[in-house]
């Protein structure tokens, strides 16, 4: 029995150094997993730490945008695949994970929470599992095997780079206060999730955050639910930036008609920093 507990060990011991390697090599995370499950966890653990002065809050949209663009110093990305930034702002309202002085939030899948989509990634956010993984990175959704391969395979993909290194969207359109007086008109639920979100936006202004509600370029161009993101926007009484107004045809282009390309993620990450510098 000894005997087979000092292999055990010897051979876990050896397993341990080699995702330790790994992991050093990959700088410290994983870009993508074997399910959006995985892949979200991983960044949501990863890109928490290191006090950020930037992070980006949203669905896979988001996501990609730190998947596929050049990274950002300072900046992380929050993107929840499959959810909306509903996940993660409650997490930060509930103290489970740390809030930026800056955050920008994707309005584009807000609406999403009134399907409950992101749920599972929310229940996870509250284990102990996630937070054990949030301190030590081995033992976290960015350590996993299937993250390695994942992750060497996205960067073969993207090793080339983009076209569009210091290239921004050709939009007009600036960050601005929405009048209140112009608010759509809501109920039922989700004059309720407007509420908590305004509720929530407000305590985060309270400890110091910066906000920034942004309107991603995607397909459809019709927002689900856009009166949901306005109505907040007029409520919070928080920047609003819809990155879709002036945007010419053909400006941006998608990997599977919904996500941008890594060129058109580029043009984002970029005009976002452009405008966030100049503050």
């Amino acid at each position: 029995m000894i005997r087979y507990a000092i292999g055990f060990l010897a051979v876990f011991s050896a397993c341990l150094a080699v995702q330790t390697a790994a992991l050093r090599l990959s700088g410290g995370k994983t870009l993508k997993s074997e399910s959006n499950y995985f892949s979200s966890i991983a960044r949501i653990q990863t890109e928490t730490q290191g006090k950020p002065d930037v992070m980006l809050l949203g669905s896979s949209l988001t996501g990609r945008l730190g998947d596929r663009a050049r990274k950002v110093e300072g900046v992380a990305n929050l993107g929840c695949d499959g959810g909306s930034a509903m996940v993660t702002l409650r997490a930060m309202d509930q103290g489970i994970l740390p809030a930026a002085p800056v955050l920008v939030i994707e309005t584009n899948t807000l609406a999403y929470e009134l399907e409950h989509r992101g749920k599972e990634i929310g229940a996870a956010i509250q284990s102990d599992w996630f937070k054990v993984g949030m301190k030590t990175p081995n033992l976290g959704a960015t350590a996993r095997p299937a993250a390695f391969a994942y992750s060497w395979l996205m960067a073969r993909k993207l090793e080339g780079g983009t076209a569009a290194e210091n290239e921004g969207l050709p939009a007009a359109s600036k960050p601005r206060v929405l009048d209140p007086s112009t608010s759509p008109v809501l109920e039922g639920e989700a004059l309720a999730l407007v509420d908590e979100m305004a509720g929530i936006l407000g305590r985060l202004k309270q400890q110091g955050s910066k906000i920034l509600l942004i309107v991603l370029p995607g397909v459809p161009k019709d927002l689900p639910r856009k009166d949901i993101a306005v109505a907040l926007a007029c409520k919070s009484g928080v920047l609003w930036w819809d990155l879709t107004e002036g945007l010419p045809e053909g400006a941006v282009d998608f990997s599977d008609g919904l996500h941008l390309d890594a060129a058109s993620a580029q043009k984002v990450m970029n005009t976002l920093q452009a405008q966030l510098k100049s503050r």
